[in-house]
């Protein structure tokens, strides 16, 4: 008899975990194409690097497109439950920003075979975990399920960043700091543990743990919680690593880098923030503040073309987590709208930039007159980032203040009129260091005859007026982006 119990246990436990599956589709096949991205390497040893850089960009580009067509449909049927024993949950919120992140990442790949850029394995596999990570990570509803989620965007961002020999002496910083914060993160989950009971952030015992603890070691232990997403968000002061590790990498994945887990991040924190029963707006607030002048100031001085993009990313991470701050559907549709704006602008900016390989803001003088079209594009890409018209991230921003000034008033917290006057500030600094390389393009002459932008194809100039053509489209009909996502 107690074979047979244990088989019915056993069974029981099984189905209890496979339940639920089924909203996890999109997600299951990104981690079956990590494992079969493993497999059909082994038959590509040996063969030419352009036969296996077509053959990963198939095995990307495919099982992509078939997971975001999936969760798209999600989203629409507003597919909704927990699986993994609960250890995850799809939900509105979820399903959208998730839909998101698999279209950035799908452009992303479009745009790095367009640019005819070669794709090894470890980039794919960086790619993947990253795209894993941050999935898994928005549907988590347990601090242990969300730890190994944003591990596991870790681990991707730590090959990325290691694949080049001139990125080695910043990448080995970088992952000292990534585990560190790693130890301190998981050593606060301990400690959560024990004040709470649960690692179930959505249960009435999370919050009614964190309401009776004692106050000083509830917020010690928040606050090593808290290592783990202001790492990842590059928030200040755990933003050095970002600077050096950016300014060597190409295009595609200072793009994938600025955007993906910084997204899923950012939405983890308007899940997890309104459970907590205590508000720590004000401190939160003096942490956007730092790093939102971190990040402009630090561009501001800036000469070297990455690593002022760079600088700005840190900002645009603060600006992201701006969210934070908001009610949780109105933080929901401002992140949905400004993320993919601030995506297709880094793109676009990355890959112009990136095919220039123009390290000095002064390598992009007079050609505003030589190649008018390219530089038209950056121009637009630069505004966008700034947030002004004709670009759609005008409206993204003018809905961050404007929200950000309602809770205000609802709240009377003094930390949010002055995160609200600092945004707006360091939106007008950022005018200066942006408008740098449209100054040159447009007002300067260069002294000799310029190879840049020289072997852009037909092909290549298509796809940076299609990203042109998305900001400035959003500005015109801005609620069907908005719909779109939802």
């Amino acid at each position: 008899m107690s074979s047979f119990a244990n088989i019915s246990q056993l069974a029981e436990r099984i189905q209890s975990i496979t339940a639920g599956l089924h909203l996890a589709i999109p997600e299951l096949i990104i981690a079956g194409t990590i494992l079969f991205s493993l497999l059909i390497e082994l038959f590509l040893h040996g063969k030419t690097e352009r036969f296996s850089t077509s053959w990963r960009y198939f095995t990307c580009q495919i099982p992509l497109l078939l997971a975001l067509s999936l969760s798209f449909q999600r989203s629409e049927l507003s597919s909704v439950g927990t699986f993994a024993s609960g250890l995850f949950e799809a939900n509105l919120g979820s399903n959208s920003i998730n839909t998101l992140i698999l279209g950035i990442g799908f452009l992303l790949i479009l745009m790095n075979q367009i640019h005819k850029k070669s794709f090894t394995f470890e980039e794919l596999i960086g790619f993947l975990s990253i795209l894993l990570g941050a999935l898994f990570a928005t549907m988590s509803t347990s601090v242990l399920s969300l730890f190994l989620s944003i591990e596991f965007m870790s681990m991707g961002t730590y090959v990325l960043v290691s694949l080049r020999k001139e990125s080695s002496r910043a990448s080995l910083p970088y992952i000292l700091f990534g585990l560190g914060s790693s130890a301190l993160f998981i050593y606060g989950i301990s400690l959560i543990y024990g004040l709470t009971g649960t690692l179930d952030f959505t249960s009435v015992d999370f919050s009614r743990g964190i309401s009776v603890a004692d106050p000083y070691l509830r917020g010690f232990a928040l606050g090593l919680f808290a290592v783990g997403f202001l790492f990842k968000m590059s928030w200040a002061p755990f933003h050095p690593w970002n600077p050096d590790v950016m300014e060597n990498l190409p295009a595609a994945w200072m793009t994938w880098i600025s955007t993906a887990p910084k997204l899923a991040i950012a939405f983890v924190g308007i899940r997890l923030l309104p459970t907590l029963p205590v508000s720590f707006a004000n401190e939160l607030a003096a942490l956007a503040i730092l790093t939102l002048l971190v990040g402009n100031l630090g561009a501001l001085g800036q000469n070297k073309t990455k690593r002022l993009l760079a600088y700005s990313s840190i900002a645009h991470g603060g600006f992201l987590a701006m969210a934070w701050f908001f009610q949780p559907i109105q933080a929901l549709d401002a992140l949905l709208f400004y993320g993919f704006l601030y995506s297709v602008a880094s793109l676009l900016v990355f890959y112009l930039i990136d095919e220039l390989a123009a390290n000095d803001i002064t390598d992009f003088a007079g050609l505003g007159t030589s190649k008018p079209l390219p530089a038209f594009f950056l121009l637009t890409g630069l505004i966008a980032l700034v947030g002004l018209p004709p670009a759609g991230t005008f409206i993204a921003k003018i809905t961050y203040f404007s929200l950000l000034w309602s809770n205000y008033e609802v709240s009377t917290s003094i930390g949010l009129l002055v995160l609200l006057i600092t945004a707006i500030l360091v939106t007008a600094i950022s005018l200066f260091y942006y408008l740098k390389i449209p100054f040159q393009l447009y007002f300067k002459k260069s002294t000799k005859e310029s190879e840049l932008w020289k072997n852009v194809t037909s092909i290549e100039i298509y796809s940076y007026g299609f990203l042109t053509a998305i900001l400035i489209a959003s500005i015109l009909f801005p609620t069907v982006l908005t719909n779109l996502w939802k």
